[in-house]
């Protein structure tokens, strides 16, 4: 049975606001940008909002990783290319309040550049592409601006192609180093573009672990079993935080820009509790709170992949309801034929041991033609008549009914 790891990972791609320090950045360039603050506050409110969604629709005992970041900027590509109500909902999901598109995308392009990490041995890697079907109607402003501020790659592919899921696959697996793999199963026939975001991310611990101090113990899994696994321990300075609800820590990356926060439920209380409280103004208030003591720690190593997940019932909870419509929907600004959203994937991977972390994530965003007409469904499940006839004579041959299968 899988025991579950629901730790606070969300610090490796929230990446909450950190103080960079520098003799070379000039004092005018040290003051916030206002818009940029107000994106990285919505964008860490929505993974908090997510994460509850995504993990009050898993059994209590699953693992779960996701990357808010790489779905914000996914649902943000789509965003950008909405209207009138649609564009609204996507408004209101991510933060979009009023600021004009030109102050959300410069904000978005500046954050991309601010998580650019300062120290070389910590890699993390944010890439964005968006896939026409060969000759679709897909409008050059739009292109441009997906180029201009998400750095998007942009390609046409032929979507009947046999190689084309391969293509887009290897596409993943390339910026996930090879992490993320197989992530798209089909290429529906009404498809007519694929918005992709993928990250990647590896960084030794600021302070090591010593592989000879880890032992074999046993971890109380969300089903309160215990099973067996490999714990790595030390003793060191870390900002630690104690109250009624739970302890923890923030473990420091090589780049302390970094770090890798795990909320641990005091007796009595369970990982759901913590998710019930883990709002935005409760986030930040318990960010305030923490202290550095002298702590010793002690940490399961562990590995999993989390997906490939579904995440349109979860995008629907939260207010994102018209962009999944096939007649309600509106990405006029991405092309004049009626699309809609079909579906969000999105797949995760972590691995934590004594040197440090490697996480990776990618999401995709599934765009289609609206079908004329609705879907007609044909199921033949009870008993029916049959008939066998002749087309050029209207002659019935033969003729039955199917009380039951034999």
């Amino acid at each position: 049975m899988k025991n579950i790891v629901i730790l606070t990972l969300l610090a490796l791609f929230i990446l909450p606001a950190c103080d960079k320090t520098s003799n070379n950045i000039k004092p005018e360039e040290e003051k916030p940008n206002p818009f940029k603050a107000a994106i990285v506050e919505q964008n860490n409110n929505f993974s908090l909002e997510i994460f509850k969604e995504i993990t009050g629709n898993e059994e209590s005992n699953t693992n779960i990783f996701i990357s808010p970041l790489s779905m914000y900027y996914a649902l943000s590509m789509a965003a950008t290319g909405s209207a009138t109500e649609t564009k609204q909902e996507f408004v209101n999901l991510l933060g979009w309040q009023d600021k004009t598109d030109e102050e959300v995308l410069s904000a978005i392009k500046e954050l991309s550049q601010d998580l650019t990490p300062s120290n070389a041995n910590v890699i993390l890697k944010i890439a964005n592409s968006l896939w026409q079907r060969q000759g679709a109607p897909i409008k050059q402003s739009y292109k441009d601006q997906t180029q201009e501020y998400f750095d998007a790659e942009v390609r046409e592919l032929d979507f009947n192609s046999p190689e084309a899921v391969e293509v887009i696959n290897s596409w993943i697996e390339v910026k996930t180093n090879d992490l993320i793999q197989d992530m798209l199963d089909q290429i529906s026939p009404d498809a007519i573009m694929y918005l992709i975001n993928a990250i990647y991310y590896k960084a030794d611990w600021k302070y090591k672990f010593d592989e000879e101090d880890s032992f074999e113990g046993n971890f109380m899994n969300a089903n309160n079993q215990e099973v067996n696994a490999t714990f790595m321990t030390q003793k060191t300075n870390l900002d630690y935080l104690s109250n009624d609800l739970f302890t923890s820590v923030k473990l420091p990356y090589i780049d302390s820009n970094f770090y890798m926060t795990i909320l641990l439920p005091k007796d009595n209380f369970s990982t759901n509790d913590i998710l019930d409280q883990m709002n935005s103004s409760n986030w930040s208030q318990w960010q305030s709170e923490y202290q550095l003591n002298e702590v010793t720690v002690t940490l399961p190593r562990f590995k999993y992949e989390f997906g490939v997940r579904n995440i349109n019932a979860e995008l629907q909870a939260m207010g994102l309801v018209k962009a999944f419509s096939r007649t309600e929907a509106d990405f006029s600004l991405i092309s004049n034929e009626q699309i809609y959203i079909s579906r969000v994937l999105h797949k995760a991977y972590i691995e934590v041991n004594e040197e440090g972390s490697e996480a990776a994530a990618a999401t995709i965003i599934e765009i289609i033609y609206t079908s004329i007409g609705e879907d007609i469904i044909f199921n033949a499940n009870k008993a029916f008549v049959f008939t066998i006839c002749h087309k050029p004579t209207n002659s019935i041959l033969f003729m039955g009914k199917l009380s039951e299968p034999q």
